[in-house]
């Protein structure tokens, strides 16, 4: 999987975000930290994983990406022009349930919060049938609002957006602006570092035969190959636990 996109800068501020059994896993590497397990995620249906350049005014669990709320994962990539302001704004509009739940101080962690309130309007934060489709029609909807606070507080070029969540069971993205996001449906191979794989195996053996049965999509801001299929601007995307892929404007 490494060789397919970009994890950022070695120095970088990395999160990893993970389901185990139902149960939420996060894990975060500082500036310089040794990433040795990095790719030895549990069995999972969803990893999702964010870099950021560090600072010294971000705490490394308060501000470090992907978010997490409940059942629920959360990265966003890109800049909001006004994002303090912007981020005011935001926190006027959430149930106080979300207000507590913000521990940073980043316009990010607020969007996450500003979609969340949208899924808990219509009663489907914690509903695990809720439709990936609607899902990421609803993550559009926030970016755009996004987008309508930075310019009622003085923002004069657009906001980059670049969002992705999950609840375990759906995945789903949404970009407005410059910010990319690519996806790409990876097959089945028989090559595996993990499992000590070579590529050489029969399809006899159980474990090389699973690996070859074996596909999953991934979505990236900085592929590093070709084959990906670009997001547009104004586009979200949809993934189920079935994996069928939709592409959808608002």
């Amino acid at each position: 999987m490494r060789e397919q996109f970009s994890l950022g800068a070695p120095g970088d501020v990395l999160g990893v975000g993970a389901y185990e059994d139902s149960v939420v896993l996060l894990k975060r590497y500082g500036s310089g930290v040794p990433r040795t397990d990095l790719w030895d995620a549990p069995e999972t249906d969803v990893v999702l994983m964010h870099s950021q350049a560090p600072t010294s005014a971000t705490p490394l669990d308060e501000n470090t990406q992907p978010f997490r709320l409940r059942q629920w994962l959360f990265a966003h990539a890109g800049e909001v022009e006004k994002a303090e302001r912007v981020r005011e704004r935001i926190l006027k509009l959430l149930p106080d349930f979300l207000l507590r739940a913000i521990r940073g101080t980043t316009v990010s962690e607020a969007i996450f919060a500003l979609y969340l309130a949208q899924l808990r309007d219509l009663g489907r934060m914690e509903d695990p049938q809720l439709p990936a489709p609607l899902a990421a029609q609803l993550m559009l909807k926030a970016a755009r609002t996004v987008e309508q606070l930075s310019a009622e507080v003085g923002g004069t070029s657009r906001s980059t957006l670049a969002l992705a969540a999950t609840n375990g069971r759906i995945l789903v993205a949404a970009r407005l602006g410059a910010e990319p996001i690519h996806y790409k449906l990876l097959e089945g191979d028989a090559v595996c570092e993990r499992c000590e794989l070579t590529g050489d195996g029969k399809d006899s053996e159980p474990l090389v035969r699973d690996h070859r049965r074996r596909r999953s999509v991934v979505i990236a801001t900085r592929p590093k190959n070709s084959g990906w299929v670009e997001v547009e601007d104004g586009q979200a995307l949809a993934i189920d636990r079935k994996l069928s892929i939709q592409v959808l404007r608002d």
